[in-house]
């Protein structure tokens, strides 16, 4: 990002390819809750967010999208995963995926 962004945590761009296209992402790790699912999230900071990201897709044609990520440090999510792993400890197996 040009200006800096007290937001955004790092950015990178990002390839995704499959048999019938190859798209360049541009990855923005944020620092704050990216959706109102997450506790604190902010409507007015994540617009400030998606604004800026808007602006460098515009400046930027040869970038077809975005994806915003959140490493917000009270992201239930996260802690789902690492409540799991210490559950599980030394646990060699694989479990099955149930779909």
């Amino acid at each position: 990002m040009v200006n800096p962004n007290r937001l955004v945590k790092s950015a990178w761009i990002a390839a995704e390819v499959s048999r019938d296209k190859a798209e360049k992402v541009l990855v923005v790790e944020a620092y704050i809750a990216v959706s109102p699912l997450e506790a604190g999230f902010d409507a007015g900071r994540y617009g400030r967010l998606v604004e800026d990201v808007r602006r460098i897709l515009a400046d930027n044609p040869d970038i077809d999208r975005a994806s915003i990520l959140s490493v917000h440090r009270e992201s239930r999510c996260a802690a789902l995963f690492r409540r799991g792993a210490c559950e599980e400890g030394r646990r060699t197996e694989l479990p099955e995926l149930v779909a």
